[in-house]
């Protein structure tokens, strides 16, 4: 069982603490969120896929994973600027309030929110501006990751699955039918995909992710079939 190394795909299981009080804030487990009351329906909770090397992860974590094998578990130290970065002041901004009318946002204290393509969290809002932190939840804060590495995923196929999963969670993508033939790959995506918002987006993101673990295959076709309908 080979150590693992940039480049390479795995599935792994994690739960993650803020050192300074021990409080679980984000997991990979169903059962440990509720226990937690971190619980979060719209969360599907399974093992995180991970290409190492691409900071889906923080930089300090993806670190010691390399060299891990299969079925390993550890528990690794994250410090704030090898995690989600320091705090930074400039990142706490004031906007017009008028900005959350355009977007049919009403501001509240604590909300998350999406302005000008960035997450940030409400701090406080008055009659005219909203203060919003653009920091992630978790910078400043030293962290400690309890993780399991599930799998490594080695199969084309399964590579590809578990890559869609990722960008579109919650679809069922077991009836997806892939091809390899020489260097294409020939995909059928479920029906209930074509007519998604961004799905473009997501097929070009997927392909791209794939090109950077393997160099066996040259093209990705998307194929779609359409029944006739007879009068």
């Amino acid at each position: 069982m080979s150590n693992l190394k940039s480049g390479d795909m795995v599935n792994l299981n994690y739960t993650v603490k803020k050192i300074e009080d021990n409080k679980v804030f984000d997991t990979t487990f169903e059962d440990i969120a509720k226990k937690e009351d971190i619980f979060d329906e719209k969360v599907i909770y399974r093992p995180f896929t991970l290409i190492i090397g691409k900071k889906w992860l923080p930089e300090g974590l993806e670190e010691e994973i390399i060299g891990m094998k299969e079925g390993e578990k550890k528990t690794i130290e994250v410090e704030a600027k090898k995690g989600f970065g320091l705090r930074d002041r400039s990142k706490i901004r004031l906007i017009q309030r008028r900005e959350f009318q355009r977007h049919q946002i009403k501001p509240k204290e604590d909300m998350k929110v999406e302005i000008g393509g960035q997450e940030g969290r409400i701090l406080k809002v008055s009659s005219s501006r909203v203060k919003v932190d653009f920091n992630h939840d978790l910078a400043g804060h030293d962290l400690k990751y309890d993780i399991e590495i599930v799998k490594k995923i080695t199969d084309i196929e399964e590579q590809f699955v578990c890559l869609l999963e990722k960008r579109l969670p919650g679809v069922d993508f077991s009836e997806t039918k892939i091809e390899l033939k020489d260097k294409v790959i020939s995909v059928e995506l479920p029906k209930n995909t074509r007519f998604m918002e961004y799905i473009q987006f997501i097929r070009n993101g997927v392909t791209r992710d794939l090109g950077e673990i393997t160099d066996k295959y040259k093209t990705v076709t998307f194929v779609e079939h359409y029944e006739i309908e007879k009068k």
